[in-house]
């Protein structure tokens, strides 16, 4: 910005604030303070736009100031960039990394100035190809002969799919509410065999009946009793039951 481009932008701005506009001193400083930025309607832009606008932390306006020009004039200029997500031309066979860099810039620049529009990148639709959809078809299911092979190699694998066959509640997908076992992991005991160091925890080859009572209450509903899903069974009296009725255990899971 020159002296003279800085004289029209501060007459703009006194135009609202009455500040002395002939001053070639604050031209000067105004077109120091500005000297990377051009005299465009952006800039006479972000005048109006300072002033159009009330103010924050003030009961009155504080004048116009080179900065508030700069930040203004920025804001207008990303505002015609929709964050980034837009398309722009390929690169050819002959352009290298640093030539399509320069491109790239200079087609952000033309959509900041308003000299060309951007183009936002379209929005896939439809669902995905029919052999693309078979293949992820079993991605998340474990297959039967996995399950065996762990069955066999994990601390308590086997009696969770031994229940599971059977259709039994899960007991491993809640904590036990016995040896406090965390979700998925096997129950545990503390008690050690002949021969075991003393104090020591081990897994259990099955869960606390505990545990396999708690499954059955928070995945199903008692067709003996009634009692709702995650409500312990009860007597006709209404005492709770120690444990379950053994139909719960064996009901149709809760969708």
């Amino acid at each position: 910005m020159t002296p003279s481009e800085a004289a029209k932008l501060l007459a703009a701005a006194a135009a609202f604030d009455g500040r002395d506009a002939e001053s070639e001193a604050a031209a000067r400083l105004w077109a120091e303070a500005l000297a990377d930025v051009p005299a465009d309607a952006d800039t006479f832009a972000s005048v109006t736009r300072y002033y159009s606008t009330p103010p924050e932390n003030s009961a009155r306006r504080k004048w116009l100031e080179p900065h508030h020009v700069r930040t203004i004039r920025q804001e207008i200029r990303d505002a015609r960039i929709p964050d980034g997500a837009f398309t722009y031309p390929l690169p050819t066979g002959s352009e290298t990394g640093a030539e399509f860099v320069v491109r790239r810039r200079q087609q952000i620049a033309a959509i900041a100035d308003g000299r060309i529009n951007a183009e936002p990148i379209k929005q896939l639709k439809g669902g995905p190809h029919p052999s693309v959809a078979d293949a992820l078809t079993g991605v998340g299911r474990m297959p039967d002969h996995v399950r065996e092979a762990l069955a066999d190699a994990l601390p308590g694998r086997r009696a969770r799919e031994e229940a599971r066959l059977r259709g039994d509640a899960d007991a491993l997908a809640i904590p036990c509410p016995w040896c406090h076992a965390g979700t998925n992991d096997p129950c545990k005991r503390r008690r050690a065999a002949k021969g075991d160091k003393p104090g020591t925890w081990f897994h259990r080859t099955s869960p606390h009946p505990g545990r396999v009572d708690a499954a059955a209450i928070a995945a199903r509903a008692c067709p003996s009793c009634h009692a709702p899903m995650g409500v312990p069974c009860a007597h006709p009296d209404g005492r709770f039951h120690d444990g379950v009725h053994p139909a719960r255990q064996t009901a149709r899971p809760a969708a």
